[in-house]
């Protein structure tokens, strides 16, 4: 009887001893859930700030080449290869194909932080 006793008194401090180690457990996965909520929704907004910034940039170089473009197809026959105006426009050229990259880039992020966000929304309601 004592012997009883004794195993449902160990039965009973392991139950109690297993219980709070899972709320434990529980309080730190759901803690690294709203970690990683925060940290992606924080993430999505910093990318598109800079895609809206990266926007404007692009599109003042977009029109600053096309306008030069233009002046220096008007005025090529007179024109050096060396010329200010050519290397001018190069390096508008130059410029705006870096935007360009720089805007898919961050389109691309935009994109995939949106599928994580998705993924883990999805996860979260099993």
């Amino acid at each position: 009887m004592k012997y009883l006793l004794q195993l449902s008194v160990l039965f009973l401090t392991l139950s109690l001893f297993s219980a709070c180690a899972d709320k434990s457990r529980r309080a730190e996965i759901d803690a690294r859930k709203a970690a990683l909520k925060q940290k992606q929704d924080s993430s999505l907004t910093a990318a598109q700030q800079q895609l809206a910034l990266v926007d404007s940039m692009l599109e003042v170089a977009k029109a600053e080449h096309d306008s030069l473009h233009a002046w220096v197809m008007s005025h090529s026959t007179k024109l050096k290869e060396q010329s200010p105006e050519v290397v001018r426009l190069n390096e508008l050229r130059t410029r705006r194909d870096s935007l360009q990259v720089e805007w898919e880039t961050l389109g691309a992020k935009i994109k995939y932080i949106r599928k994580k966000i998705e993924e883990s929304d999805s996860l979260s309601h099993r």
